[in-house]
């Protein structure tokens, strides 16, 4: 086997365990959601999940305060962002 074939095998795999630890858009709940959030996935882009942070959940936290899931799904997007900008740029596997 050529070292090209094997490196790519290897960057798949890398990249195959990233995919897998990749945090997970939806956060505890802590109970039932009085609407529907539909987050970004796992392959959307890094700007979907800001936009998603910015022009879904910081307005919807304006409108109710005292929702109690509402910080929770804040949080798990800045762990994405934060985890997302650890990843070197060669193993990324999402859209940009």
């Amino acid at each position: 086997m050529s070292n090209a074939i094997v490196s790519r095998e290897a960057d798949h795999e890398r990249k195959a365990r990233l995919i897998l630890v990749h945090p997970s858009g939806c956060p505890e709940i802590i109970r039932t959601l009085p609407y529907l959030i539909d987050p970004p996935g796992v392959f959307s882009s890094t700007n979907s999940w800001i936009r998603f942070r910015d022009k879904t959940l910081l307005p919807m936290m304006r409108h109710d305060p005292n929702d109690p899931n509402l910080p929770n799904f804040i949080r798990q997007v800045e762990l994405i962002l934060t985890w997302r900008a650890a990843v070197p740029v060669e193993d990324r596997f999402w859209k940009e």
